[in-house]
């Protein structure tokens, strides 16, 4: 039998030490379920947070999606054929495209001017917003026959030649300024000017509303600074064109002028 003093020795050194085992054994378990518990937390975490960013990714970014391949293919200057089957609001108008005989504006009195009819309410809706804001925009130009485009051209080539400028180089800055009969984009009905403004309407409120909320209208700025060399023609920060609001939010995220979008549709 065990004496007292053996007894002590005896429960400590077997039963204590087990007991503290014991205790050892489930703080280590303890201690791996919460690790594994809050990595698998963290997991989730992450990967639902990917599955919402892809989401949203492919819900408010699509328009972005489309247009990733547009500066990659060539750029193009006829666009006969694109005109002949085109949708009615991508038609391209420039120094080198004029706009096609089968092509005829629906026209409708706006304020002062005529609008293609089918710009109309997008062109209403978006002026009436920007008053909402405390911006004043108003249509100064719209629809321009080839008549009056003519007596335009002809009045500033007159007025290039006047600064003692020779005829080809009077020719080719009305060329970049206004544009001969049936090669303006006013010609189409789908170009606006606003508040009879020059280049420093840049420098406005109103252009600078323009430039943040025209594509949610279906408008944009057809002639940017940037692109002169594309576009053949000057910097118009007053000259807007409708195009559509799948188009204008592709050519503003991509920083694109009209000739660059539409280069990339074509086969």
């Amino acid at each position: 039998m065990l004496n007292k003093k053996n007894y002590l020795k005896y429960y400590k050194r077997i039963y204590l030490k087990g007991k503290s085992t014991r205790i050892k054994k489930k703080f280590i378990f303890l201690f791996i379920f919460v690790i594994f518990t809050s990595v698998s937390v963290l997991l989730a975490f992450f990967i639902n947070t990917e599955e919402m960013y892809t989401m949203d990714l492919n819900e408010t970014d699509s328009v972005v999606n489309q247009a990733v391949s547009v500066k990659k293919k060539k750029l193009r200057t006829d666009f006969t054929n694109w005109n002949r089957s085109c949708d009615w609001n991508l038609i391209l108008v420039n120094n080198v495209n004029e706009v096609p005989d089968y092509f005829l504006p629906n026209l409708k009195q706006y304020g002062d001017v005529e609008v293609d009819e089918r710009i109309f309410s997008s062109l209403s809706e978006m002026i009436q917003e920007s008053a909402k804001n405390g911006v004043k925009l108003w249509v100064s130009s719209g629809y321009r026959s080839k008549e009056r485009q003519k007596q335009l051209f002809d009045r500033d080539f007159s007025e290039n030649l006047k600064q003692n400028m020779n005829k080809e180089d009077a020719y080719n800055l009305s060329l970049k300024n206004i544009s001969l009969p049936g090669k303006n984009e006013h010609n189409t009905g789908l170009a606006i000017d606003f508040n009879a403004a020059g280049e420093e309407f840049c420098s406005t409120k109103e252009y600078e509303w323009l430039i943040e909320n025209s594509a949610n209208y279906g408008y944009i700025l057809r002639y940017p600074k940037d692109k002169e060399q594309v576009t053949g023609r000057v910097f118009e920060p007053a000259h807007f064109r409708y195009v559509g609001e799948e188009a204008a939010k592709i050519i503003k995220i991509q920083k694109l002028c009209l000739e660059e979008y539409i280069s990339s549709l074509m086969k």
